[in-house]
């Protein structure tokens, strides 16, 4: 368990890495108005152009995946992000700047299902519970998010060019690093009972079996909801609470999202010691996702924002975990899981895209608007993940929850695996 270890640590250090990149920048925009010429239009594209490369390549991963190693694959593509850092850390115009941030957003849009499929490698050859490792995923994730205004704001005297260099050379000392972490592999052959729903038992009667492309686009569109409602809430709670007459709007702000951040890392890293249902796991983060939105458009005042955020970063943290979970465990039931993981990705990262443009769309008509509306649709989609558990429970001859089976299981599927694991220990189950 000892390598597990080594190799679980050298796998989340790059996740570390990965989302820090997403706040690393935002310090260092004044530096690039100065040095690379960047007006306002630039610097909307310098961000927008990264998430769209990283969006639309993660398909291309996925299937770079499936054909190569995911190993290779990994090491490969952050090669590419530390070519894209350092052009960024020497761009003098903006054309170069441009054009290393969409390299930039193509290496981590390929590493992503390597990423994804690295964890269900170590999940199968080491024993470990999905959800513990999807636990570990998300705390590792949100340190990443705070780590990169943290490390931009110590290094300001380093200056950019400085950083990003250093950046540049962590980012290909963690490629090598996956290769050492995620087993190495070749991409398993296609079964026929692949396109059955993730973990379930083919069944004896009932409706016909669920594609993998259907599952992914479902976990991807719940995770696209919750990164929807995340990414509206950035450019909204700052100018909500200063609605609220603080006489230190930037304090109370800086106050909201970090209590918020770290409720988000311990619910994540506390709910991956359990391993819950999926469907339980998603009705009580968008419970939790409705309450809090509701709750903050009730007033600006930063405590009753504060714990009203920390509410709805707990339900963040559970639909973050319940998507991420789920698309690994779509390992037990087909071979196409590149694929998969580059579908779900794309699909995920739209949230990001649509965010801010609906929630500034719904504050310019009223301020309370945007989290009565956020609230309303979760749940709605609460409602209708109900729906679907009560009638998928009343079908003879199919399981009585979401269908997706546990890591150790999925392990146990596979050719090679020497353990049995009950089938009904290793179905999620209502009740």
């Amino acid at each position: 368990m000892g390598a597990g270890r080594g190799r679980i640590a050298l796998l989340l250090a790059a996740v570390i890495s990965v989302n820090a990149s997403y706040t690393v920048m935002i310090p260092f925009v004044p530096d690039l108005e100065h040095r690379a010429g960047a007006g306002p239009v630039v610097v909307a594209l310098t961000f927008a152009l990264f998430a769209g490369a990283k969006a639309l390549t993660q398909p291309l991963g996925g299937w770079w995946v499936d054909k190569w190693r995911a190993d290779r694959v990994a090491m490969l593509s952050m090669l590419i992000a530390a070519v894209g850092i350092a052009l960024t850390a020497l761009a003098r115009d903006s054309f170069t700047l441009l054009s290393a941030r969409v390299c930039w957003g193509v290496g981590e849009g390929l590493v992503s299902p390597a990423l994804y499929a690295g964890m269900t490698a170590l999940c199968r050859q080491h024993g470990i519970p999905t959800s513990r490792m999807m636990g570990n995923f998300g705390s590792a994730a949100v340190a990443g998010f705070l780590l990169g205004p943290l490390i931009a704001g110590v290094a300001v005297p380093v200056g950019l060019t400085g950083l990003f260099l250093a950046g540049a050379a962590i980012t290909a000392a963690t490629a090598v690093g996956l290769v050492l972490a995620i087993p190495g592999q070749e991409p398993a052959e296609p079964r026929e009972e692949e396109d059955s729903a993730p973990g379930a038992d083919a069944p004896a009667a009932g409706p016909a079996p669920v594609r993998w492309w259907v599952w992914a686009l479902l976990l991807g569109g719940l995770d696209m909801f919750t990164f929807l409602v995340y990414s509206a809430l950035e450019p909204l709670l700052p100018v909500y609470l200063s609605s609220g007459g603080h006489t230190s709007a930037r304090t109370a702000i800086s106050a909201v999202f970090v209590a918020g951040l770290a409720v988000s890392g311990l619910t994540m890293w506390l709910l991956g010691r359990h391993t819950l249902p999926l469907r339980t796991l998603a009705a009580t983060g968008l419970a939790l996702t409705a309450v809090g939105l509701l709750a903050m458009a009730a007033s600006a005042q930063v405590m009753a924002v504060g714990g009203s955020f920390m509410v709805y970063m707990f339900g963040y943290a559970t639909l973050f975990l319940t998507a991420r979970r789920g698309i690994v465990e779509l390992k037990a039931a087909t071979a196409n899981d590149g694929k998969a993981f580059g579908l779900f990705g794309l699909v995920s990262d739209l949230g990001n895209v649509l965010g801010p443009v609906i929630g500034v769309a719904l504050y310019a008509v009223t301020d309370r608007l945007p989290f009565l509306v956020l609230g309303g649709v979760s749940g709605l989609v609460l409602l209708a993940v109900a729906a679907v558990g009560r009638r998928r429970s009343t079908v003879p001859g199919t399981a009585a929850a979401a269908p997706v089976r546990t890591a150790q299981a999925a392990g146990a599927r596979d050719a090679g695996e020497t353990a049995a694991v009950p089938a009904a220990a290793a179905v999620d189950r209502d009740g």
